[in-house]
C-alpha cells in the first residue's frame, strides 16, 4: 500500500467533523483551494472561525505520535538572514531529530524577494517531499507551489506569517502582538503620552495585521496619542531614519513601536543617538532583541517564541501524516518580554528556552 492511499483510508475512518473543528483529515469539497472529494487533507487554515489549538497543548490533547516511516518534509521560510526564521529553523530541526525523520529548509535571499521564494517552492514541491512547511512572503507569492502540492495530496503546515490555504496553521494572533505593544505603553505612562509606530513591509499579513492591533490598542486605552506611522519594509536602516524622522517631527513622542525586532533594533539606534528616553518594544523576540531587553536599549519584544514555532510546524505535519486531527490553527503564543521575566523564555544568549514545554 503506497502511502498515498494509506493516507485516504485512514481519513476515511475518521468521522466528519464540523465545519469549524478541525480540517486536517477531513474530506472536503471541491473548490478554489485545491482540494477534491477524496482529498485526504483540507486546505482551509485561512478561514474565519476555524479551531484553535494551542501549541504546548499538542501533545495533550491528541496523545504521543510516532514518525511510522521515514518521512521528508520540506521546509520554505522567508530568509535566513533573519534571527526570527533562524530561530523557525533550530526548531523545526530539533522536531526533525526528535521524530527520526528528515527535514530539508530552504530560503530566499531576503524578505522581499517573492520571486526567488517561489522558485525554490517550486523546486522543492517537485522532489515531491510528503509533507510542507511554508512561510510566503505574501498572501500570493507562494500560489502555485501551493497549488502543486495540495494536487500531490500532501499536507501544508503554514507557519507564522502570510495566512494561505493551508491545512494547518502554526503562529500568532498578529493583531494581539500590536495590542500588546500598546498596553506596555499605556501601563509605563498612566497620565497619557504620544506615541508612535514604524510598519512593516506593505502587503505582508503579519504587518497588516501588527499595525490594526496596534492602533485599535491604542485606541482603546484612551491614554495615548497615535502621532505617527511610517514605513520601515523589515529593514533595520530604514526603521533607523524612520524613527529618526519621527523624532524630530514630534520631540515630545515617549514610545514607538516596530512591527519586528529587527526594525526594532534600528528604532532602538536612533533613539539612543537622540539621547531622549523614549521606550521600544518590538515583536519576534530574535537574541538581538533579547539583548536589548535585557541592557535597557529596548523596553519589550511581544515574542511567539520562534524555536516552538518551528517545533510545532513539524511535529503538526507528522502528527497530519500519521491520520491525526491537528487544529487548523495551532496558536503560538504572544507573550511579552520585558527585563522582569526574560529569563523565564531566553537563556543568556538570546535564545529560547527548548524546555518550555516538556
Amino acid at each position: 500500500m503506497n502511502r498515498q492511499t494509506r493516507r485516504i483510508l485512514v481519513a476515511a475512518g475518521l468521522p466528519l467533523l464540523l465545519a469549524t473543528g478541525c480540517s486536517s483529515a477531513a474530506e472536503v469539497s471541491g473548490g478554489s483551494d485545491g482540494s477534491s472529494d477524496d482529498a485526504a487533507y483540507s486546505y482551509t487554515s485561512d478561514q474565519d472561525g476555524v479551531e484553535q489549538l494551542p501549541g504546548e497543548e499538542m501533545a495533550s490533547e491528541l496523545g504521543d505520535v510516532e514518525a511510522s516511516e521515514d518521512y521528508r518534509v520540506g521546509v520554505i521560510l522567508k530568509a535566513l538572514t533573519n534571527q526570527y526564521w533562524q530561530g523557525i529553523e533550530k526548531g523545526a530541526e530539533a522536531a526533525a531529530e526528535h521524530y527520526g525523520i528528515e527535514v530539508t529548509v530552504q530560503s530566499a535571499s531576503s524578505e522581499s524577494a517573492q520571486t526567488e521564494q517561489l522558485t525554490i517552492a517550486q523546486t522543492m514541491t517537485g522532489q515531491n517531499y510528503d509533507a510542507y512547511v511554508v512561510a510566503p512572503e505574501s498572501t500570493s507569492n507562494l500560489t502555485p507551489a501551493l497549488r502543486a502540492m495540495q494536487s500531490q495530496g500532501a499536507p501544508v503546515v503554514n507557519v507564522d506569517d502570510a495566512r494561505v490555504p493551508a491545512t494547518v496553521y502554526v503562529g500568532p494572533d498578529h493583531e494581539s502582538n500590536g495590542i500588546q505593544a500598546a498596553e506596555e505603553f499605556a501601563a509605563l505612562y498612566p497620565d497619557g503620552a504620544k506615541v508612535a509606530q514604524v510598519e512593516g513591509q506593505a502587503g505582508s499579513s503579519a504587518a497588516i495585521l501588527r499595525i490594526k492591533g496596534y492602533q485599535e490598542g491604542v485606541e482603546q486605552t484612551g491614554n495615548l496619542d497615535l502621532v505617527a506611522s511610517v514605513p520601515g519594509d523589515w529593514d533595520p536602516d530604514k526603521a533607523f531614519s524612520a524613527a529618526q524622522q519621527i523624532i524630530q517631527q514630534h520631540p515630545d513622542v515617549k514610545g514607538i513601536y516596530a512591527n519586528n525586532d529587527t526594525m526594532a533594533i534600528g528604532v532602538a539606534k536612533a533613539v539612543s543617538a537622540s539621547g531622549k528616553d523614549i521606550a521600544v518594544v518590538g515583536t519576534d523576540g530574535v537574541p538581538e532583541a533579547v539583548a536589548g531587553v535585557r541592557n535597557g536599549a529596548m523596553t519589550a519584544t511581544v515574542s511567539p517564541l520562534p524555536y516552538w514555532e518551528g517545533y510545532w510546524a513539524v511535529e503538526a505535519a507528522v502528527r497530519l501524516l500519521e491520520g491525526q486531527d491537528v487544529a487548523p490553527w495551532v496558536v503560538a503564543p504572544a507573550q511579552l518580554i520585558t527585563a522582569d521575566n526574560v529569563d523565564e523564555f531566553y537563556d543568556a544568549d538570546g535564545q529560547v528556552l527548548t524546555d518550555l514545554f516538556e
